[in-house]
């Protein structure tokens, strides 16, 4: 039982520097030493057993038992997978890298770590369950201008991989706990080192500087004005939402869009799904022999584009999307039917909906669909009446065939243009905004044809409650596409965080202030919204990062066969030479 109070104690020590890395507490040095006492735990000349990788987990997983604490007032049974599964990369990198060092020691912590590191927040960020983006190590360092700025080059996991090479080469200097310091006794031994250790240190400081200087004359030329709504409808009040209360919402909603609309915007974004109707869209009335009467407007929908018509500024409005959506007047309740539901984001313009719109394609893992799971409705609805009673998984994902953007002029025209210039929104639902790939894609889509680009996410964020931090790593997240894309990213949160960010850079981060608050309370923000000249790096070549996981699955096997019965290796991890590099 002794043996597992090390282990226990290394992730608790990992736990306690997250939490102070991350929202709210936000001491982003922290996150640079956070898997410091993970690798700690790893490189002691003992074999990490997996009751020692089961400790290390447990004690990690008080940060995830603290960060998802939202997940319980949607689904208790939900809340409790998604820690243990959250805790179980903290507990499988220690015990992979204890098992690479002692059979792999020629090669050097420097590599290992990042390796193993970031090879796995890849696969947890991207892959596994449809990929969890969230609590990446980079995340923290948004707000230092000069360690995140290589993102715009090699991506947040890149920037990860980076910070996890530094605990590396701090460890390939620091003898193994428990040994004697005979790590660096040659002199060769200690040249490799310093010669790796100086390789990442200068492609780092080159890699953030050329991204640094590349930022500040990454200069914004013209600009649009955009309007964001914030409203405040907690996610609970969401799902039971009466046909009272949503005409009373509906009709605050309009009054804080009249007050953006009084400081001139080009365009006024609503949240995700704040429209209070059934539909947007017009729909088929069907007689009793199932043939169309007509186009019919659902009331709400009338009287949003009445109001859109008279305000007389463009609007995008999150909302529910359908394919053949038509109503069965003959059945006793005259229900809605629907080849397909969608999320959506629509376009109001001239006193109706523009045939273009933008239908999530990243469904919200366990928030809009159960990866996996989902392939078998009967389980799926099993589980739902069980852990997250009047939650419906029934929506569709958008086809990346019909990705489109909304088009706009730009409220101050670039002086140098030669032509009539072009502004174009992207619109990434949510969670969307933590995939880097699917931004990407949108984004240069959208620029073709020198096009200026903006990305506008609509949110729901209240699912998270009370708990404001999750807010704001959702929102750094948000901070994180526009520093890697190079453009600037608006937000429209249900219950906040709205919010401008341009080129991810920290001077130009504004949040909504509503009375010295910018979190559950309704508001309006209205900014002009810089479109910058040129791209990235990363927008143009995206993540290379993917290479981690395989180096991972390569260093693995090979250290499988190292000590496999045909190759055996001193399992002290010294090398047939005495010596590692």
């Amino acid at each position: 039982m002794k043996r597992l109070l090390l282990p226990l104690f290394a992730g608790l020590a990992h736990a306690l520097l997250l939490v102070l890395a991350f929202p709210p507490f936000g001491l982003w040095p922290a996150t640079l030493i956070a898997i410091a006492p993970l690798v700690w735990i790893a490189v002691r000349p003992d074999r990490l057993g997996w009751r020692d990788a089961f400790a290390v987990a447990f004690g990690a997983s008080a940060f995830y038992w603290y960060q998802c604490q939202w997940a319980i007032s949607i689904s208790t049974a939900g809340y409790i997978p998604l820690v243990l599964y959250l805790t179980i990369y903290p507990g499988v990198f220690a015990y992979a890298l204890n098992f690479m060092r002692r059979r792999l020691p020629r090669i050097p912590l420097s590599l290992l770590v990042p390796i193993a590191w970031t090879g796995l927040e890849w696969l947890r960020g991207e892959v596994v369950w449809d990929g969890y983006a969230w609590f990446l190590i980079s995340h923290p360092l948004i707000n230092n201008v000069y360690l995140s700025a290589a993102g715009s080059i090699v991506g947040a996991y890149g920037v990860g991989a980076f910070a996890a090479s530094f605990v590396g080469i701090a460890f390939d200097f620091v003898p193994a706990p428990g040994t004697a310091p005979r790590a660096l006794r040659t002199v060769r031994t200690l040249a490799s080192r310093i010669a790796i250790a100086l390789g990442i240190a200068i492609a780092f400081v080159a890699i953030s500087m050329t991204a640094f200087f590349y930022a500040i004359y990454a200069t914004a030329e013209p600009q649009i004005r955009v309007g964001i709504v914030q409203t405040n409808l907690p996610q609970s009040n969401k799902i039971g939402w009466s046909f009272e209360q949503r005409k009373s919402d509906f009709a605050h909603f309009l009054n804080l869009t009249r007050q953006a609309a009084a400081q001139k915007p080009s365009v006024i974004l609503w949240p995700e799904t704040m429209f209070p109707g059934a539909f947007l869209q017009d729909f088929d009335e069907l007689n009793a022999h199932g043939k169309s009467l007509g186009k019919r407007t659902p009331s709400l929908a009338a009287a949003l584009m009445k109001f859109q018509g008279e305000l007389g500024i463009p609007m995008l409005v999150g909302a529910l999307g359908t394919e053949g959506l038509r109503l069965d007047t003959f059945t006793p309740n005259a229900d809605f039917e629907f080849d397909r539901r969608f999320n959506s984001v629509f376009l109001l313009k001239n006193g109706a909906v523009e045939p273009l719109r933008y239908d999530k394609i990243r469904l919200t893992p366990f928030g809009e669909t159960m990866p996996y799971i989902s392939a078998w409705p009967w389980l799926q609805d099993k589980l739902l009446s069980i852990g997250a009673a009047g939650m419906s998984f029934d929506l569709s994902m958008g086809s990346t065939d019909r990705i489109g953007a909304f088009e706009f002029a730009p409220t101050t025209p670039s002086p140098l243009a030669k032509r009539p210039e072009v502004v174009r929104i992207v619109t990434p639902i949510c969670f969307e905004i933590t995939e880097s790939s699917l931004c990407r894609k949108l984004v240069n889509r959208a620029a073709q044809g020198r096009a200026k680009v903006l990305i506008a996410n609509i949110t729901n964020d209240g699912w998270f409650g009370n708990f404001d931090p999750a807010r704001v790593e959702h929102q750094i997240a948000a901070r994180w596409r526009s520093l890697e894309l190079g453009v600037a990213v608006v937000r429209a949160a249900n219950t906040g965080i709205s919010s401008v960010t341009e080129y991810g850079r920290a001077n130009g981060n504004r949040l909504i202030d509503i009375g010295g608050r910018s979190s559950r309370m309704d508001g309006i923000m209205v900014e002009n919204v810089a479109l910058f000249r040129g791209t990235t790096f990363y927008r143009e070549y995206g993540d290379f990062c993917w290479l981690f996981p395989i180096a991972l699955a390569g260093l693995l096997i090979l250290a499988f066969r190292r000590g496999s019965p045909n190759n055996p290796v001193a399992a002290t991890g010294s090398s047939p030479t005495g010596g590692s590099l």
